[in-house]
């Protein structure tokens, strides 16, 4: 059954998403094309696409050239404490970002070169497999390593080595970028709008960075209330909002080599046991919801080759996830290198496009005795834009990119479960048009 339903899943991603991504797979980092490599020489990188079952389906070569505004983007396969070419996932799932160097292949000590010469890179990658590498940085990060970014689509969050936490605009170079914190991060996350960062600055392993998504100098992190202030060596995390919680409650972490499981209760995170052994060298992580379930991809022993576990926790909330059966589904051919590993980007996906309309107008459907609210969008020409929904106290709840042509659109809002009230979405089109409308779920 198994086999089957592979090669149903292969078949499906070749013939449907030859462009974009498939549906439930997860893109790996990898580097190296299969000749020998040496520690700290620059190698190329590939994103390689995988379904649930472990088949491959693609590989995308981010450049090794300077092609217009867009940089080579090039990583080493090993370094001192493996903390680069961590890659994220946008908030609405329709980007992934990675930091690399603008270094040509072969270059020696790639990590320790300056900035000035050697820029920093950021590559942004939509669901159709387009790759931006047109941002960058000749003032951060100099000397020391790029390890991770995020971004919304227009903007990006960097951490690497001791340069901090900094923020730039997407496509911007140079010293156009703001240094938000000179605490350093590892890899970088968003959940329900907020910032998040891996760490291991004195009192730090897992912290909230400013409020919100913060663009301006002098922000705070904060450690997560419960979690480790020492100790431990985090890396890549997941989180997730389980038993209708109305905020994320579940969080997931490569720590110290082993993957960890932690809960929000009363305002503090609970550990929920550990899986594997320092020695299996879990860094990379990601996740999804099926239902009640957890579904979750680790990455480990990608000091060499790497391989890729699959887990499902039905555990729930704050219940131990210690006895869980891993699965292995993919392990890396002789001279490359699995660095970490993410949900595929998906393009936004209206319910449905009905007829041309001669008018503009943005609404939301939804009734108190329905679990169930879809926000409606109507407009006469081609609009972008972003699409939010927040709570009466003004935390952000929701948030979609939205592409659309000439017509009426629906799309689904995944709403809390056990947060009945008053709600606001904001539609807010790239040319600055902006609706608000208020609704009660």
């Amino acid at each position: 059954m198994r086999i089957l339903l592979c090669t149903l899943l292969f078949l499906s991603a070749v013939e449907i998403h030859a462009q974009t991504f498939g549906t439930g797979n997860i893109v790996v980092v990898r580097i190296g094309a299969g000749t020998a490599m040496t520690a700290g020489v620059a190698q190329p990188v590939f994103l390689d696409e995988y379904n649930p079952c472990g088949e491959l389906i693609r590989s995308i070569p981010l450049p090794v050239t300077t092609s217009g505004s867009n940089k080579r983007l090039t990583l080493p396969p090993a370094s001192v404490d493996f903390s680069e070419g961590y890659i994220s996932l946008s908030e609405d799932g329709q980007y992934l970002a990675l930091g690399g160097y603008d270094a040509a292949t072969g270059t020696a000590s790639v990590t320790s070169s300056a900035s000035t010469t050697v820029n920093r890179v950021v590559g942004i990658i939509d669901a159709s497999a387009n790759v931006n590498t047109s941002t960058a940085f000749s003032n951060r990060f100099s000397t020391v390593s790029i390890r991770s970014a995020v971004t919304d689509g227009s903007n990006v969050w960097a951490a690497g080595g001791n340069g901090g936490i900094v923020y730039a605009t997407t496509g911007s170079t140079g010293t156009s970028n703001v240094l938000l914190t000179g605490t350093t991060g590892r890899c970088l996350n968003i959940f329900e709008g907020q910032l998040y960062a891996s760490s291991t600055a004195t009192s730090l392993r897992l912290a909230r960075v400013g409020t919100g998504l913060p663009t301006t100098a002098s922000q705070t992190m904060t450690n997560l209330p419960g979690y480790p202030t020492s100790g431990g060596n985090p890396f890549q995390f997941f989180m997730a909002r389980l038993n209708g919680s109305d905020t994320v409650n579940v969080l997931y972490i490569a720590d110290n080599n082993q993957l960890k499981k932690y809960s929000l209760v009363s305002g503090s995170w609970i550990a929920n046991g550990t899986i594997g052994l320092t020695g299996d060298k879990y860094r990379g992580l990601t996740g999804t919801l099926s239902g009640s379930d957890v579904i979750l991809y680790a990455l480990r022993r990608n000091d060499a080759g790497g391989e890729i576990i699959q887990y499902t926790d039905n555990t729930g909330h704050n219940a131990s996830f210690a006895n869980l059966s891993p699965t292995i589904i993919v392990q890396a051919d002789s001279n490359k290198v699995f660095r970490d590993l993410s949900m595929a980007p998906q393009a936004p996906s209206p319910l449905a496009v009905m007829k041309a309309s001669g008018h503009t107008g943005f609404r939301v459907l939804s009734k108190e005795i329905s679990s169930n609210a879809t926000a409606e969008l109507t407009v006469s020409k081609a609009v972008q834009g972003i699409m939010n929904v927040y709570d009466m106290n003004g935390r952000l709840v929701y948030t979609i990119r939205v592409v659309a042509d000439k017509g009426i659109y629906r799309y689904p809002l995944p709403m809390p479960g056990a947060a009945r009230g008053l709600y606001f979405a904001t539609f807010i089109s790239n040319s600055g048009e902006i609706i608000t409308r208020k609704f009660i779920y």
